[in-house]
């Protein structure tokens, strides 16, 4: 089947570049979380701070609200829970994946997927499997769009095993960790990068 180019270069070259960012943000962020996770972490913490005439004990920051208010935060306590929660490790690691997902999958939906080659096709079905509970559910829509773009890696990015990633009309269950790994998600944004720029 071939995939006739419709969009500009320019729309091209900037969905390309946003999944660039996206996959380097995923290594930060691992980056992050190894570091956070790590016992000497709290060494790097900012020092108890003096909120009016009492000395707060322990390190805090604050996640601000749209009004002004925020949360505070224990850092010391939420550092150590990250570190010891091997659960939360891993929601931590599929809401960026997750959210790579959904970010580039938004845009590509504003160019139409462009070609509707392959590797966009699977960033569509990863996009909405994710944005409904992480799990595939292929309605009729969705076969009838496979019978006509299919969704697959085998043009693009893989593993050095060659992991061939394919979305079909039966594909069910969970996305993120189970039909697809963290650095599957940064080898389809970079094949992404590569089919828009290349």
């Amino acid at each position: 089947m071939r995939y006739v180019k419709t969009m500009t270069y320019p729309d091209k070259l900037a969905v390309g570049r946003m999944a660039r960012r996206l996959a380097t943000g995923y290594y930060t962020f691992a980056v992050a979380n190894h570091v956070a996770t790590n016992p000497l972490a709290s060494a790097l913490l900012p020092p108890p701070q003096r909120l009016g005439p009492t000395l707060i004990k322990y390190p805090t920051t604050e996640i601000k609200r749209k009004d002004g208010t925020h949360h505070g935060v224990h850092m010391l306590r939420h550092l150590a829970l990250l570190r010891e929660d091997r659960d939360l490790q891993a929601d931590f690691l599929r809401a960026w994946a997750g959210g790579a997902l959904l970010a580039l999958g938004d845009e590509l939906k504003v160019h139409n997927y462009f070609d509707h080659a392959p590797v966009l096709e699977l960033v569509y079905h990863l996009r909405n499997a994710v944005a409904h509970g992480n799990r595939f559910a292929i309605n009729e829509s969705g076969k009838k769009r496979l019978a006509h773009y299919p969704a697959h890696n085998r043009q693009a990015v893989r593993s050095p095993a060659g992991t061939v990633f394919e979305i079909t009309p039966t594909t069910s269950g969970p996305v993120l960790f189970d039909f697809m790994g963290a650095a599957d998600v940064i080898d389809l944004l970079q094949a992404v990068e590569y089919h828009l720029t290349g």
